[in-house]
């Protein structure tokens, strides 16, 4: 787990213990081996405020996982960095969103193992930017209100994003988490 100083990185630890999983956290400035292929799969958390050497290590991290096939979860800013080191964009919001909302998914969703079989999701939103366009073979499965590309992935390199904040959202983000651990 790459700990990009998030409010919630205790959350996303206390996630990984409830589902009883063997994990490592690191903090972005602590990762110096961006070769290292002994993790399995990598999460990158949120953030509460911007940096540029968290965006040039999570970068590298993203960029050499992809080469490597290990799998990534990107929360909220690790989404975002995700969209952005591999060719999509973001952009800023009206106004910042800290609140539960439904997350719906769309019918190509039910081929993806790692989702929970439902049409939508509660989770809990927090962030002032969203990915406005996602990357080249990647595939947007669920929207919002807020966002278009609440979660979006690329099947074949198990490279995954999510605007919203699991570790936040109760049953449904905790499953969202055990079914990415288990890909």
């Amino acid at each position: 787990m790459v700990d990009n100083l998030s409010p919630y990185t205790g959350d996303i630890l206390l996630c990984l213990e409830r589902l009883k999983t063997r994990y490592a956290c690191k903090k972005f400035y602590e990762i110096t081996d961006y070769q290292n292929d002994s993790f399995e799969k990598v999460i990158l958390s949120g953030r509460s405020k911007p940096c540029r050497d968290t965006n040039i290590a999570n970068t590298k991290i993203i960029l050499n996982c992809r080469f490597i096939d290990t799998p990534i979860l990107g929360i909220c800013y690790g989404a975002e960095i995700m969209a952005l080191a591999l060719g999509g964009s973001i952009r800023k919001m009206m106004s910042p969103v800290r609140e539960m909302t439904r997350v719906l998914l769309s019918r190509s969703a039910e081929v993806y193992s790692m989702l929970p079989k439902c049409s939508e999701l509660y989770v809990y939103e927090s962030h002032a930017y969203c990915v406005a366009r996602i990357p080249q073979q990647f595939v947007s499965i669920a929207t919002s209100k807020y966002c278009e590309n609440e979660i979006f992935l690329q099947p074949r390199k198990k490279l995954v994003g999510v605007q919203f904040h699991p570790e936040k959202s109760g049953d449904d983000g905790l499953k969202l988490l055990s079914d990415f651990l288990c890909m």
